[in-house]
Protein backbone atom coordinates (compact mmCIF):
# COMPACT_ATOMS: atom_id res chain seq x y z
CA UNK A 1 0.00 0.00 0.00
CA UNK A 2 2.93 2.30 0.74
CA UNK A 3 4.07 2.08 -2.88
CA UNK A 4 0.56 2.80 -4.17
CA UNK A 5 0.49 6.00 -2.09
CA UNK A 6 3.89 7.04 -3.42
CA UNK A 7 2.76 6.35 -6.99
CA UNK A 8 -0.38 8.47 -6.50
CA UNK A 9 1.73 11.28 -5.03
CA UNK A 10 4.12 11.16 -7.98
CA UNK A 11 1.18 11.39 -10.38
CA UNK A 12 0.20 14.67 -8.72
CA UNK A 13 3.79 15.97 -8.26
CA UNK A 14 4.59 19.21 -9.99
CA UNK A 15 0.88 19.86 -9.74
CA UNK A 16 -0.04 18.12 -12.92
CA UNK A 17 -3.14 17.32 -10.87
CA UNK A 18 -3.75 20.86 -9.61
CA UNK A 19 -5.51 23.77 -11.33
CA UNK A 20 -7.15 27.25 -11.62
CA UNK A 21 -6.81 30.34 -13.73
CA UNK A 22 -3.45 31.58 -12.43
CA UNK A 23 -0.89 28.81 -12.14
CA UNK A 24 -3.53 26.10 -12.35
CA UNK A 25 -5.04 26.26 -8.84
CA UNK A 26 -8.38 26.95 -7.20
CA UNK A 27 -8.13 29.15 -4.11
CA UNK A 28 -10.21 29.96 -1.04
CA UNK A 29 -9.61 32.03 2.08
CA UNK A 30 -9.89 31.11 5.73
CA UNK A 31 -8.87 33.16 8.76
CA UNK A 32 -7.25 35.74 6.49
CA UNK A 33 -5.06 33.19 4.69
CA UNK A 34 -5.32 32.23 1.03
CA UNK A 35 -5.22 28.51 0.34
CA UNK A 36 -4.51 26.64 -2.88
CA UNK A 37 -6.55 23.53 -3.60
CA UNK A 38 -5.61 20.66 -5.90
CA UNK A 39 -7.82 20.65 -8.99
CA UNK A 40 -9.07 17.13 -8.39
CA UNK A 41 -9.29 14.43 -5.76
CA UNK A 42 -6.63 11.74 -5.73
CA UNK A 43 -7.73 9.06 -8.23
CA UNK A 44 -8.82 6.60 -5.54
CA UNK A 45 -10.23 6.85 -2.05
CA UNK A 46 -7.87 5.89 0.77
CA UNK A 47 -7.61 5.54 4.52
CA UNK A 48 -6.55 8.50 6.70
CA UNK A 49 -2.93 7.39 7.10
CA UNK A 50 -2.40 6.98 3.36
CA UNK A 51 -4.26 10.26 2.70
CA UNK A 52 -1.92 12.22 4.98
CA UNK A 53 1.14 10.60 3.42
CA UNK A 54 -0.07 11.12 -0.17
CA UNK A 55 -0.70 14.83 0.40
CA UNK A 56 2.67 15.35 2.11
CA UNK A 57 4.44 13.41 -0.66
CA UNK A 58 3.34 16.08 -3.13
CA UNK A 59 5.94 18.33 -1.46
CA UNK A 60 6.00 22.15 -1.52
CA UNK A 61 3.68 22.49 1.51
CA UNK A 62 0.83 20.28 0.24
CA UNK A 63 -1.11 18.62 3.06
CA UNK A 64 -4.45 17.22 4.14
CA UNK A 65 -6.85 20.09 5.02
CA UNK A 66 -8.25 20.66 8.51
CA UNK A 67 -11.98 20.24 9.16
CA UNK A 68 -12.33 24.05 9.19
CA UNK A 69 -10.58 24.29 5.81
CA UNK A 70 -12.88 21.63 4.35
CA UNK A 71 -15.85 23.64 5.65
CA UNK A 72 -14.52 26.74 3.89
CA UNK A 73 -13.94 24.74 0.69
CA UNK A 74 -17.53 23.50 0.87
CA UNK A 75 -18.94 27.03 1.35
CA UNK A 76 -16.65 28.99 -0.99
CA UNK A 77 -16.11 26.43 -3.73
CA UNK A 78 -18.46 23.44 -3.78
CA UNK A 79 -21.67 25.41 -3.18
CA UNK A 80 -20.64 27.67 -6.10
CA UNK A 81 -20.00 24.76 -8.47
CA UNK A 82 -16.20 24.96 -8.24
CA UNK A 83 -13.62 22.35 -7.38
CA UNK A 84 -15.18 19.22 -8.88
CA UNK A 85 -15.85 17.67 -5.46
CA UNK A 86 -17.84 14.44 -5.22
CA UNK A 87 -21.23 15.86 -4.23
CA UNK A 88 -22.09 12.73 -2.24
CA UNK A 89 -18.58 12.13 -0.93
CA UNK A 90 -16.89 12.10 2.44
CA UNK A 91 -13.48 13.82 2.53
CA UNK A 92 -10.71 13.26 5.04
CA UNK A 93 -9.49 16.12 7.20
CA UNK A 94 -6.25 16.25 9.16
CA UNK A 95 -8.25 16.99 12.32
CA UNK A 96 -8.34 14.15 14.80
CA UNK A 97 -11.33 13.43 16.98
CA UNK A 98 -10.51 13.67 20.68
CA UNK A 99 -11.93 10.71 22.59
CA UNK A 100 -10.56 9.32 25.86
CA UNK A 101 -11.48 5.74 25.00
CA UNK A 102 -10.25 5.64 21.38
CA UNK A 103 -7.59 8.36 21.45
CA UNK A 104 -5.87 8.53 18.08
CA UNK A 105 -8.29 6.18 16.32
CA UNK A 106 -10.79 8.67 14.88
CA UNK A 107 -10.25 11.48 12.38
CA UNK A 108 -12.87 14.00 11.32
CA UNK A 109 -14.28 13.66 7.81
CA UNK A 110 -16.52 16.11 5.98
CA UNK A 111 -19.63 15.27 3.93
CA UNK A 112 -19.91 17.38 0.76
CA UNK A 113 -23.61 16.53 0.32
CA UNK A 114 -24.77 18.68 3.23
CA UNK A 115 -21.60 20.36 4.53
CA UNK A 116 -21.39 18.56 7.86
CA UNK A 117 -18.45 17.11 9.72
CA UNK A 118 -18.73 13.47 10.70
CA UNK A 119 -20.54 12.49 13.88
CA UNK A 120 -19.56 9.83 16.38
CA UNK A 121 -21.95 7.32 14.76
CA UNK A 122 -20.35 7.97 11.35
CA UNK A 123 -16.92 7.25 12.86
CA UNK A 124 -18.19 3.89 14.10
CA UNK A 125 -19.66 2.99 10.69
CA UNK A 126 -16.59 4.10 8.75
CA UNK A 127 -14.03 2.08 10.69
CA UNK A 128 -12.20 5.12 12.02
CA UNK A 129 -8.99 6.12 10.26
CA UNK A 130 -8.94 2.79 8.40
CA UNK A 131 -12.08 3.63 6.37
CA UNK A 132 -11.81 4.85 2.76
CA UNK A 133 -12.73 8.44 1.87
CA UNK A 134 -11.95 11.01 -0.81
CA UNK A 135 -8.77 13.06 -0.53
CA UNK A 136 -8.05 16.62 -1.69
CA UNK A 137 -4.71 18.32 -0.97
CA UNK A 138 -4.30 21.97 0.05
CA UNK A 139 -1.46 24.35 0.84
CA UNK A 140 -1.18 27.82 2.30
CA UNK A 141 0.01 30.59 0.00
CA UNK A 142 2.80 32.82 1.34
Amino acid sequence: MKYAVLLLALMFAGCGGCSSTDGGYETFTIAGETMQVAKEDFPSMMNWYDAKAACQNLGNGWRLPSKEELGAMYEQMHKRGKGKFDKHGWYWSSSEYKDDLFQGYWAVSFFFFNGQASSYSEYLLSGGKDGSKHVRAVRTLP
